[in-house]
């Protein structure tokens, strides 16, 4: 089938008997994937059920109905039923919205979470007695060693920019938004999507995007509540201690969460591209698959994780799996430059099939929460763009506590290129850091977080 695949293409990129080559190889391609995704969905939705049945991964009730609905979907292609496979797409396209908006909003919490985090970080060696003695050039020296043991452009620049964040920020509000403008502008003449990306990269990590959703969390508010009401210049023991418990409550429940809303996504990624493109496939495609649809009746009519017939099933398509993922990397480049348009698509009724594959090769990537539709383009200039994320961060940093302002420039300066040219500005900017921050407790904690840096390196 792939090379029957293969050869169709190439007769539609000499544009040779394009009636005959156009069905063959999206109706071919359309199988290939239908392939893959029953292989990955009979994995990824036993694993899942077998996390659940061994209590590894514990379902909130939104969490249960989601995974209520996809078993739903799930135990029809266990009789080979595609009747309804259009009412399920349907189904499982809105359930992935709102898994998607589910994560944007955990993802936004996180953000502004990790703020406080880094606030506490910084106050842990004063409240546990572990405070060192850093000198600023020895702590240069140590720095050093680390980030120029090899000049290689591309690993040098990757320690720097994760050394830059943990560093202690002391610079004034009108010096950081210098430092923004000026390294910002290196996007100027970025396109549309290119913008989108930055400036979204750039909310995020300041901790002031607010997607959807945000309210389905009231732990999350809650909780971010009480620490956006903790008063760090002034703060004690016992404050740090119940700060602390709220900051390691929330993340575990995140954690907890967005663990099971991840693997929900990736069954609903494959259950989607399988009904995309069940009424497409050969009857081959139906005979590759057959060990999947023994594996949703298995896990429909019994949970029995160590059943002989369970694991013969897995062993029908074993190794199949990595030859399709080879073949897929090869070939899918050549989609998106096929010489088909809409006007000759329509002509020919391949339409629907066409968009149908056009979905199932972007489900088909590694990136989980993939957007589906076409996403409207930046319209702002870049000038525009930046003049109104220095207003929103400027207005942040004017309301905000000091030791928050401080953990958000952290995260925004990380997230823009970096303005050095040369070491010798690198190293001026390591010393300054240190010799401008006057709080030992502060710089234990940054000397420590880059230590760590360096052991994982």
């Amino acid at each position: 089938m792939n090379q029957e695949v293969v050869k169709a293409r190439k007769e539609l990129y000499a544009k040779r008997e394009t009636e005959r080559n156009l069905p063959c190889y999206l109706s071919g391609l359309a199988g290939v994937y239908y392939r893959m995704a029953n292989y990955n969905l009979a994995m990824q939705y036993t694993s899942f059920a077998e996390a659940v049945a061994e209590g590894d991964l514990v379902l909130s009730p939104q969490a249960k109905a989601y995974a209520d609905t996809l078993k739903e979907q799930i135990d029809c292609l266990a009789t080979d039923g595609f009747a309804d496979a259009e009412d399920g797409l349907q189904t499982v396209i809105s359930l992935r919205k709102e898994l998607t908006t589910a994560m944007q909003a955990l993802t936004a919490y996180t953000d502004r979470l990790y703020l406080h985090e880094y606030v506490l970080a910084r106050l842990t060696p004063e409240m546990e007695g572990t405070v060192e003695e850093i000198d600023g050039n020895a702590a240069l020296e140590e720095i050093s060693s680390f980030l120029f043991f090899d000049e290689e452009q591309e690993g040098l620049l990757a320690r720097v920019s994760a050394v830059v964040s943990e560093l202690p920020v002391r610079m004034t509000k009108a010096k950081f938004m210098e430092w923004v403008r000026s390294t910002a502008s290196v996007y100027a003449d970025a396109d549309g999507e290119t913008l989108d990306r930055v400036f979204y990269m750039l909310y995020s990590a300041s901790g002031l995007y607010e997607p959807e959703g945000m309210e389905l969390f009231p732990e999350c508010k809650e909780a971010l509540s009480a620490l956006n009401a903790v008063d760090y210049r002034n703060m004690t023991e016992d404050g740090y201690r119940k700060a602390k418990e709220v900051l390691d409550q929330v993340t575990e429940f995140i954690g907890s969460v967005s663990e099971a809303y991840f693997s929900l996504t990736e069954i609903a990624n494959s259950l989607m591209t399988v009904l995309l493109t069940g009424n497409y496939v050969m009857p081959e495609d139906l005979a590759a698959t057959k060990g999947c649809r023994e594996i949703y009746r298995i896990l429909r009519d019994a949970v029995d994780f160590n059943d002989a017939a369970l694991v013969e099933a897995f062993g029908t398509f074993e190794g199949l799996p990595e030859e399709i993922e080879e073949f897929l990397f090869k070939e899918e480049g050549y989609f998106d430059e096929l010489p088909v348009d809409e006007k000759l698509l329509d002509a020919m009724m391949q339409k629907v099939l066409y968009h149908r594959v056009q979905l199932a090769r972007r489900l088909h990537t590694t990136s989980i929460f993939v957007e589906l539709e076409q996403k409207e383009v930046q319209s702002e200039s870049f000038e525009a763009a930046l003049d109104a994320f220095c207003v929103a961060i400027t207005e942040a940093l004017e309301s905000g506590q000091r030791a928050l302002n401080r953990g958000r420039m952290a995260r925004v300066i990380q997230n823009l290129p970096l303005p050095f040219t040369k070491k010798s500005d690198i190293q001026k900017y390591i010393l300054a850091s240190f010799e401008n921050c006057h709080d030992m407790s502060e710089k234990t904690a940054a000397m420590r977080a880059i230590r760590e840096l360096a052991e994982g390196m």
